[in-house]
């Protein structure tokens, strides 16, 4: 896999693909991969960023992943308040 596949599947929201990327043998796709889910802010993405920012052999992959799942996190309690904010409206 290249980084040029990660673009390719963060623009068509491949949310799938890009979590298969974090598998990656290669430390930079799994980075790479890692910032591009945390764009894209799926739900789906949150398990398996969280398990990554943990157990990574690479200290850039495992920085990557913390702060994807950040991005995902705050993504996600945006999307509540908003949501909320029409339920009592």
């Amino acid at each position: 896999m290249h980084e040029k596949d990660i673009d390719i599947m963060r623009r068509a929201h491949n949310i799938d693909g890009l979590i298969r990327a974090l598998a990656d043998p290669d430390e930079i796709i799994r980075q790479v991969a890692a910032e591009a889910l945390g764009s894209v802010g799926d739900e789906r993405a949150m398990e398996p960023l969280e398990r990554l920012k943990f157990s990574d052999s690479d200290a850039e992959v495992r920085r990557a992943a913390s702060l994807a799942h950040a991005q995902v996190a705050g993504r996600l309690a945006e999307k509540k308040d908003v949501e909320g904010m029409h339920l009592s409206a």
